[in-house]
């Protein structure tokens, strides 16, 4: 019997378990409720930091779970638009990301805020200070 070293061993441990997109696609595809939860939080954080990477990384596994033929029917859009669009590589249009996510269930809600106000100058002096920003909560 051959003996392995403990880096042989951990590489043997490696090679038989899945991969994380793999593990996560299976997940989304046993729990749909939970994708859909992974997608809304991912969609917040989009919102919030204007980052669609981990979004798009997410809809791409989320899409591989539902299946690529069935996505592409529910959006109308061709199979080559959506691998596009969810590969990370572009930036895809705001049209096709919302078509992705009507056909994965989620519907987007907005609440159109102000998130600063700028206050005049005073006329006592003369307008020469900046104006100071008020911020209201978003």
């Amino acid at each position: 019997m051959e003996n392995k070293t403990r880096e042989q061993k951990m590489i043997a441990l490696a090679l038989t378990m899945p991969k994380h997109d793999d593990f996560m696609i299976e997940q989304y595809r046993k729990d749909p409720a939970y994708a859909l939860t992974r997608v809304q939080n991912e969609f917040q954080e989009y919102v919030e930091t204007n980052d669609a990477q981990f979004l798009l990384s997410t809809l791409r596994k989320v899409a591989e779970a539902k299946g690529w033929s069935a996505l592409s029917r529910d959006t109308g859009l061709p199979r080559s638009t959506l691998y596009a669009a969810l590969s990370g590589e572009t930036d895809p249009k705001m049209s096709t990301v919302m078509k992705i996510l009507k056909a994965l269930g989620v519907h987007v809600l907005t609440n159109i805020l102000p998130l600063k106000k700028l206050k005049k100058p005073s006329a006592h002096d003369g307008g020469k200070r900046k104006p100071k920003e008020v911020v209201y909560g978003v």
